[in-house]
């Protein structure tokens, strides 16, 4: 069997790659960052709250997550969030909804899937070159680029990464990337020592969907079995437009360090004022860390489940592929799985 590299370690990327060593073939991951899960992130705060600031809780649609679903519960990594949900909108309405956590937040089930794996962290890949025999990809190294030949490449990272290296391969496969859009997204972590009584149940946990003109989503992320006792753990994450107005003023000033500063801590301190309209008390943290995605919710996905191209080896997955579930965890799942299939037919 032949050795496949695959480009990214988050949640696509690595059901292809274990799909792929299932059949026989050698599999290689490149990462670009110093771990894997790409949005199964968790941040541990230093008064010793953790915090899931990427993707907010595991809730699978499709069949085939719920069956991975099960066995991850069974192998104790996975537990019923019991918190309760809500809906905002001038006033909290309940919502119930069916989710997941993990013990020590959802990197944890990505840190379980990429265990015994050949996943190379910090390795960015710059260039993608079609050889006689297959692939070679060009990796940015601390003094000089390193080289890695492959058989068969998997561009499994977010579209816009996907699209310089594929774009001078193959022009008609880059022009359908071009299409797909995200929404970006702020995560704000907060800790409080204490919060004020009122509707919200703070020992069982909740979760507020928003619809405000700054957030979007707040959830008690210290109900989740991750966190110590003593420290309440609050995320907060933003509306799409408020972050996208953010990031055009921190784009523009990236040369001024003091003036991006000034910009974190107006924005940080109204994004609390707004948490506060929603929950009374959320605007007197103990401490605070404000984390950007740039590629968040995907808003308009690829046309197809898997990227193909003019040639079969290589191909392309992720959360912004098209799936019958819609976009999220079930995108990034059935996109990693149909691009192992891919392979497998080539």
């Amino acid at each position: 069997m032949g050795t496949v590299a695959i480009v990214g370690a988050g949640m696509a990327g690595l059901v292809c790659g274990r799909q792929l060593q299932a059949l026989g073939h050698q599999v290689i991951w490149l990462e670009k960052s110093r771990g894997v899960g790409g949005r199964l992130a968790t941040r541990r705060l230093t008064d010793g709250a953790w915090v899931d600031h990427g993707v907010r809780y595991w809730a699978p649609r499709c069949a085939e997550l719920q069956q991975m679903t099960q066995q991850l519960v069974e192998q104790g990594l996975l537990y019923p969030w019991a918190a309760e949900g809500f809906r905002w909108a001038g006033e909290l309405v309940e919502q119930p909804t069916a989710a997941y956590c993990a013990r020590q937040g959802l990197n944890a089930i990505a840190k379980h899937l990429a265990k015994n794996h050949d996943i190379r962290r910090q390795q960015r890949v710059t260039v993608l070159t079609k050889t006689a025999t297959g692939w070679q990809l060009t990796i940015d190294g601390m003094d000089e680029p390193s080289y890695l030949q492959a058989d068969a490449v998997v561009l499994a990272v977010p579209a816009p990464q996907a699209l310089p290296l594929l774009a001078p391969l193959d022009a008609a496969a880059a022009e359908s990337l071009q299409s797909v859009r995200y929404a970006p997204c702020l995560s704000l972590m907060v800790t409080y020592g204490d919060l004020p009584t009122g509707p919200l149940n703070h020992q069982r946990g909740w979760h507020i969907t928003a619809e405000h003109p700054v957030l979007g989503w707040l959830s008690l992320d210290s109900s989740k079995p991750a966190s110590r006792p003593g420290v309440y753990a609050v995320l907060l994450q933003s509306q799409a437009q408020f972050d996208a107005e953010y990031l055009v003023q921190l784009d523009a000033l990236r040369s001024d360090q003091s003036a991006v500063d000034a910009l974190q801590q107006a924005t940080i301190i109204q994004m609390l004022k707004a948490a506060a309209t929603i929950v009374p008390g959320l605007d007197q943290p103990q401490s605070t860390r404000l984390h950007r995605w740039r590629y968040s919710v995907v808003q308009k996905p690829h046309s197809a489940v898997v990227l193909e191209t003019r040639w079969p080896s290589l191909v392309g997955c992720g959360d912004w592929c098209c799936p019958a579930n819609g976009p999220g965890l079930d995108a990034a799942y059935q996109s990693g799985v149909a691009a192992a299939e891919a392979l497998r037919c080539s």
